[in-house]
């Protein structure tokens, strides 16, 4: 019986807002936020493409993450913005 094994690769993102009590909401590309902090998001993810915003309605900014990855708030709203998705959830 041969036993398949299934690695996957994550990387770590860092974001810091530019103030301490600011949320900091990070979304995958089907629009569900997946994790939320204040001041500071650390994270391990798999490689795609994120949005993130910085206060719930403020606008998305998107993250394409292919590597370990640091971004502050100012210059991830010094790139352009971007629409949010709006998730689906399918029928059952």
């Amino acid at each position: 019986m041969s036993t398949s094994t299934t690695s996957h690769t994550y990387f770590e993102l860092e974001i810091t807002a530019n103030s301490s009590d600011t949320e900091i909401w990070l979304g995958d590309d089907q629009g569900f936020f997946v994790q939320m902090e204040v001041g500071v998001l650390r994270s391990n993810l798999l490689p795609g493409d994120y949005i993130v915003e910085f206060g719930l309605g403020t606008g998305c900014y998107p993250i394409r993450l292919r590597g370990n990855s640091q971004y502050t708030q100012r210059e991830l709203q010094a790139g352009p913005p971007c629409e949010r998705p709006i998730p689906t959830i399918p029928p059952e």
